[in-house]
C-alpha cells in the first residue's frame, strides 16, 4: 500500500513538474515576441544639434568624441549594421555593459538619436 501511494504523489508531482515547464516556456515565447515588435519611429528631420547635445551628455565617456569608441564599441558606421529601429531599441533599454536610457531620455530624444546614429555609415 506504501508502494501505491508513493508512486501516485510520484505521478502527480511529474504532472505538476511538466505543467510548470511549459508555462515557463509559454511565457518566454510570448516575453520573445513582445521584444520582437517593431519600433515606430517617425520620419521626422534629424535635428543633428540636439542629437549631439545628448550623445556628449550620455555616449561620449563610454563612444568617444568622435564616435571612435573606447569603452563601448565604435559607432562611426552604425547605421551600415544596425537599423533605426534596432539602435533605438538598445538606447532605450541597453545591452551587455551598455546601460538603458528609457529612464533619463524622453521617447522623442531617442528617436532622434537613433536616426542621427544611423545616418553614419
Amino acid at each position: 500500500m506504501y508502494k501505491w501511494i508513493m508512486a501516485v504523489f510520484c505521478g502527480i508531482a511529474v504532472v505538476i513538474g511538466f505543467g510548470v515547464l511549459f508555462n515557463q516556456i509559454s511565457e518566454r515565447q510570448n516575453q520573445a515576441v513582445q521584444e520582437e515588435k517593431v519600433v515606430e519611429i517617425p520620419d521626422a528631420p534629424v535635428n543633428a544639434e540636439a542629437a549631439e547635445a545628448i550623445y556628449k551628455q550620455s555616449c561620449l565617456a563610454c563612444h568617444g568624441k568622435g564616435l571612435e569608441g573606447q569603452i563601448g564599441p565604435n559607432l562611426q558606421k552604425v547605421g551600415d549594421k544596425l537599423t533605426k529601429q534596432q539602435i533605438y531599441k538598445m538606447i532605450q533599454n541597453g545591452k551587455g555593459g551598455m546601460p538603458s536610457f528609457k529612464s533619463s531620455l524622453k521617447d522623442d530624444e531617442i528617436s532622434n538619436l537613433a536616426l542621427w546614429l544611423a545616418e553614419k555609415k
